[in-house]
């Protein structure tokens, strides 16, 4: 998987200031010849999929990305990369780096999360709550009275996740609720 990694100083007693961000040397083999692109990809595109152009100083192709994709997958267009005189094309190599959406965060294996906010009095005695879907939709959840019990409570909506990336299942929505309390305007 291609993430970032956090080295430290062999002294263990080293400030935070000493830290690094690395890329780990890949488990892949890149030749001469290749290119390799990292895409930022928003988790709504790889949620609906996407066509989209990759340019380059040196090449210009459109890729497909597929619903069900995943941060850190790597995707290889075979003879795309650099054309050098006497020697075999190279590949380009696009390695999906999930930026995140504002309002959800992404779990494990396909499931999403999203924090809503709602009043004490919906708390207590219950209403609509209205979500844009990363697919776009809107999902509107009737909370019962009493049903959020403490803040941190979880909604889990099932299969309304991200397709998995073998297409065969989707993960599941988690709604996290908060409780605002408003503050009273008191002079004295």
């Amino acid at each position: 998987m291609f993430c970032k990694y956090i080295l430290y100083n062999s002294d263990t007693t080293a400030a935070p200031e000493r830290q690094a961000y690395v890329y780990p040397k890949p488990q892949w083999v890149v030749q001469k010849n290749d290119i390799v692109y990292v895409m930022d990809v928003s988790l709504r595109n790889l949620y609906h999929g996407k066509k989209t152009t990759v340019v380059t100083r040196d090449i210009s192709v459109e890729i497909d990305l597929v619903k069900g994709m995943v941060d850190g997958q790597r995707v290889t267009y075979a003879g795309k990369g650099l054309n050098v005189p006497g020697h075999a094309p190279g590949d380009l190599i696009v390695i999906i780096n999930r930026v995140d959406y504002p309002f959800y965060k992404q779990l494990s294996s396909g499931n999403l999360q999203c924090e809503v906010e709602v009043d004490h009095k919906m708390a207590q005695g219950g209403g609509d709550v209205c979500i844009r879907h990363p697919s776009g939709n809107i999902i509107n959840l009737e909370l019962l009275p009493g049903e959020i019990p403490s803040p941190g409570y979880q909604k889990i909506l099932s299969k309304m996740g991200q397709l998995s990336s073998d297409k065969t299942k989707a993960g599941d929505l988690h709604v996290k609720f908060t409780i605002y309390f408003p503050h009273a305007n008191v002079t004295i």
